[in-house]
């Protein structure tokens, strides 16, 4: 089993080439333009460069520690690559929507201002989410996932504040000639001329309409085209019916999830051993099951009322719903009673622990199958209680479900909690630690995603100083995860620790979309809800939808690999992306201008403050 979990780890980490490959062929294609000042392609196939980089330092600070990849925790890369990719495309779009006459410094200043901080947002809620999961999830596997992630993102976002940060300067810096594209091949700078309608003011520079200053297209068509079509009221009418039908779908997905735990989950879907799951599922774990029962406290044999108590309970053991009964029990107590019979002076009192009578017992031929069922005392008197321990069996059929291995051993743990004087230990099962997780992993995903949302909603206070922000950003983040798991249920997956930790993962890629439109918005300078949101969408909108389009671009070729973990993380991908973008780009802006008051109209607008007049530069 341990093979075939390695086995997973060494198919699926070798993709994470061609994800790289696709993620940079798909950043390169999204930021060329046929103007050279506002074509980015090297920048964009450095910014994978920088997380890759981070996931090197990240793996070897963990591996320094002692942490080991599991097959749950190999599809970290592919989510820090997701995330980090995202970053570099809200930062190539902050830095476009910069005044192009400013100084590198002053542009690469305001660009950090800006997303820099949305940046930080999404780090520092997905940095929580992740390191909540791992002191709250019980499962070890997806403990490992939650920390390493953490780790991860922590990690990629040192890099992107730092090292890509340095490389969008010095990009900036050959802005003129094609960026750092123009390293690659000589090129003639584009002459930069200060238009003679400039206008310069205190800390800051302002170009008049008339300038050349060019918006890029796509920015455009979302602050002219789509923002205005999203806000009518007609288009409004069928979103929001469209979301009630989601969320309806949503609901009954979640209310259909079902928790299946089964070792099959956890090997490749071709592997020899699924042929021996199936069979070990239909016949050896389904009928004759016998567990072993360890009597680690054994009680004195020569009293009547302690053998009659030991009887009851091994009574109870063989009529339980799926129990064979007494012709199944293998108890070597039994058989050495029926041999002290044969010897009609004996007398129980004094001759059961007779070391002369339990040798002739096991030294027999047809009883020494019992001699390693007991484990004998050394240095007590002859004829004193000497056995410190021994076993017993009984035998079950029918359990052809790990439904009812659940009922079943719940059942014996219940009868064996009557009898603690015995301290029994029961052995011999089957993976008693996936039945025992089938009644965990419910309550801790709940209380894995409720804390998860609740530690996000509590750090974006810090950085969303706005209580209608902290609401829609919640509110998106809810429907996104409810969408999700909803989502994971209809397309056939069922609730697990390989489901749990990608549901987790999941919550962290949903505040992405969520934060970056509601920051945004927060820090519109409009003065109606309309103008937001179209201001918002102008900035965002594009970077959002690269972002998302790139990471479902990263995951084609997962559906290769033959195996449920990463089968759930590409539904579990796909699901958070196009439920997300959904969001991010329509239900939320929605949302947002139809609840935002027009009192809220920023004070400097209210009473704006009388500034002196500008000073034209003239040749």
């Amino acid at each position: 089993m341990d093979d075939e979990m390695l086995l997973i780890i060494q198919t699926a980490l070798p993709n994470t080439i061609p994800v790289s490959l696709q993620l940079m062929l798909f950043v390169i294609l999204s930021n060329y333009s046929t103007d050279i000042t506002k074509s980015k392609p090297m920048e964009g196939y450095l910014s994978v460069i920088s997380v890759i980089l981070s996931l090197l330092a990240t793996f070897g600070l963990l591996f320094h520690f002692g942490l080991y990849l599991n097959p749950v925790a190999c599809t970290m890369p592919f989510l820090v690559l997701a995330i980090g990719v995202d970053d570099a495309f809200l930062m190539l779009g902050a830095w476009r929507a910069t005044d192009p006459w400013l100084s590198v410094e002053k542009r690469m200043a305001l660009t950090m201002s800006d997303a820099g901080v949305s940046i930080t947002v999404t780090s520092m809620t997905d940095f929580g989410c992740f390191a909540l999961g791992y002191f709250l999830c019980s499962t070890p596997a997806v403990r490992d996932f939650c920390i390493m992630t953490a780790c991860g993102i922590l990690m990629d976002y040192i890099y992107q504040i730092t090292f890509y940060a340095s490389i969008m300067v010095y990009g900036g810096r050959r802005e003129s000639k094609g960026g750092l594209l123009s390293c690659c091949y000589g090129s003639k700078s584009k002459k930069k001329e200060t238009p003679k309608n400039r206008v310069t003011e205190p800390f800051k520079f302002v170009i008049k309409k008339s300038n050349t200053f060019f918006t890029p297209f796509m920015h455009k068509w979302f602050r002219d085209k789509y923002a205005p079509f999203i806000l009518r009221r007609d288009v409004r009418v069928v979103s929001w019916i469209i979301f009630f039908i989601y969320a309806i779908l949503a609901i009954y997905g979640v209310t259909t999830l079902t928790v299946d735990i089964s070792p099959r989950k956890y090997i490749r879907d071709d592997s020899p051993i699924q042929s021996f799951i199936y069979l070990a599922d239909k016949y050896i774990w389904a009928d004759n099951v016998m567990p072993v029962f360890y009597i680690m406290k054994p009680p004195d044999l020569r009293e009547n009322k302690a053998r009659s108590r030991l009887n009851k309970l091994i009574y109870r053991l063989e009529h339980t719903e799926y129990s064979i009964g007494r012709v199944s029990t293998n108890f070597w107590l039994w058989e050495y009673q029926q041999f002290l019979n044969d010897f009609p002076h004996i007398n129980y009192t004094s001759s059961f622990y007779d070391r002369k009578y339990l040798a002739s017992f096991f030294d027999q031929l047809d009883y020494k199958q019992y001699k390693d069922q007991i484990k004998l005392k050394i240095g007590v008197p002859n004829g004193e209680p000497c056995i410190a321990a021994f076993v017993f069996q009984t035998s079950y059929y029918g359990l052809d479900s790990w439904d009812k291995r659940q009922k079943e051993l719940y059942k014996w743990r219940s009868i064996l909690a009557d009898y603690p004087e015995f301290e029994v230990f029961l052995a011999g099962l089957f993976s008693p630690f996936l039945i025992d997780q089938r009644t965990s992993i419910a309550p801790s995903s709940m209380q894995s995603i409720g804390s998860a949302i609740s530690v996000m909603a509590i750090i974006s206070v810090f950085f969303l100083p706005d209580k209608q922000s902290i609401f829609f950003m919640t509110w998106s983040l809810l429907s996104i995860s409810m969408g999700v798991c909803g989502g994971l249920s209809l397309w056939g997956s069922d609730l697990d620790s390989v489901s749990m930790g990608c549901i987790v993962m999941a919550i962290g890629l949903a505040v992405d979309f969520s934060i970056h439109i509601c920051y945004r918005y927060h820090r519109s300078q409009k003065q109606t809800a309309e103008e937001k949101v179209r201001d918002a969408l102008s900035v965002v909108g594009w970077p959002v939808t690269q972002a998302g389009s790139s990471t479902l671009f990263a995951m084609v070729t997962l559906p290769l690999i033959n195996a449920y973990l990463v089968r759930v993380f590409f539904q579990t991908v796909v699901l958070v992306n196009v439920i997300g973008l959904t969001h991010a780009l329509l239900w939320l802006p929605q949302l947002i201008s139809s609840l935002d008051p027009c009192e809220r109209i920023p004070l400097r607008f209210r009473h704006p403050i009388k500034e002196s007049p500008p000073i034209y530069i003239t040749k």
